[in-house]
């Protein structure tokens, strides 16, 4: 019978949770007579309407310097939306594959030492985990209400309804309506694979720090066993570059994207933080700076895939 260490019926509660979000951004908790399989299809639509809108808003509606690049932000920001969920909702069963992986780490180990690494490590990453989302949340919520306030409070549009042209002295209460739900909904399914993509991270790199722990015990190990040592070690070695090169398949282009939209954000807002009234984008600011930081919180994990970690270590163990 697998035993599992104690930290695992609260990161079991935790996937339920992933597994949750990741149904609601699939429809899947939609009974499947009802839409007939097209469910799937919803998110993505809405995703293309809206970036629509946020085109549609900044080609054909009047602008002065400030409005064009918050609406710029909006619709880069929208574009990055559409790519990272179809990279959410097109890979689902690598990434269950993923989280079966992360179970299988906290399995108990043959060996007290690694056992007792994986408790920490994997219990830390989920704590860290939990303090990210529990700021990214609130930040994103903030964050879209503050670029609607903005909108409002300058009585401009960001999120127009797609071929319905702004009529002078009209009133705008209905298209800041519809710019509000447009913009909140959003960013709720945005939230979906960036708590996806940084809940593997952070165990990406826990599972790594039990990697390099087991090899730091090495010498510990009876000489008439360490050849089945070694080869445990590698096998190891090998399931995680595997599962590793999964998440890059699923997350490649999103990263790539999310370099560029995210140095271009910043120094959008950072602009927009010198004006009047800018202070309402502190949020948005947070926000991307999370986005960004995403990335580089697998530094670790990508030099570990070109094989730094192991051939650093091994080779003086061997000796």
């Amino acid at each position: 019978m697998v035993r599992y260490i104690e930290c695992y019926p609260e990161y079991q509660k935790f996937e339920k949770f992933i597994k949750l979000l990741l149904r609601i951004i699939n429809l899947s908790i939609i009974p499947k007579n009802y839409l007939r399989g097209y469910e799937k299809f919803i998110i993505p639509i809405f995703e293309i309407y809206a970036l629509t809108s946020g085109v549609f808003t900044m080609l054909f509606y009047e602008q002065d310097l400030m409005i064009f690049i918050v609406r710029v932000l909006c619709t880069v920001g929208l574009l990055y939306l559409l790519i990272k969920s179809l990279s959410v909702l097109a890979n689902t069963d690598q990434l269950n594959v993923l989280f079966l992986f992360i179970q299988e780490a906290h399995q108990v180990y043959q060996v007290d030492y690694v056992t007792d690494s994986a408790k920490i490590y994997l219990k830390r990453s989920l704590g860290i985990i939990k303090i990210i989302i529990g700021i990214m949340f609130p930040a994103y919520f903030v964050a879209g209400i503050g670029v609607i306030s903005y909108s409002v409070y300058v009585d401009s549009m960001v999120l127009a309804v797609p071929g319905v042209l702004h009529i002078p002295k009209a009133d705008l209460f209905y298209h800041h309506m519809h710019q509000f739900f447009v913009m909140q909904l959003s960013v709720i399914i945005l939230m979906v694979p960036e708590t996806v993509l940084i809940s593997i991270g952070f165990y990406f790199i826990a599972i790594l720090n039990i990697f390099k722990d087991i090899l730091r015990y090495i010498d510990n190990v009876d000489p008439m066993n360490k050849r089945e040592f070694l080869f445990q070690i590698h096998k190891f070695h090998c399931n995680i570059l595997d599962k590793f090169c999964i998440f890059s398949e699923v997350f490649y282009y999103t990263f790539s994207i999310q370099i560029a939209m995210s140095t271009v954000c910043i120094l959008f807002i950072f602009f927009i933080l010198q004006t009047d009234g800018g202070f309402i984008f502190f949020p948005l600011l947070l926000a991307v700076f999370i986005q960004f930081g995403t990335i580089c919180i697998f530094r670790r994990a990508h030099l570990f895939e070109n094989g730094k970690t192991f051939n650093r270590i091994v080779p003086h163990k061997l000796v």
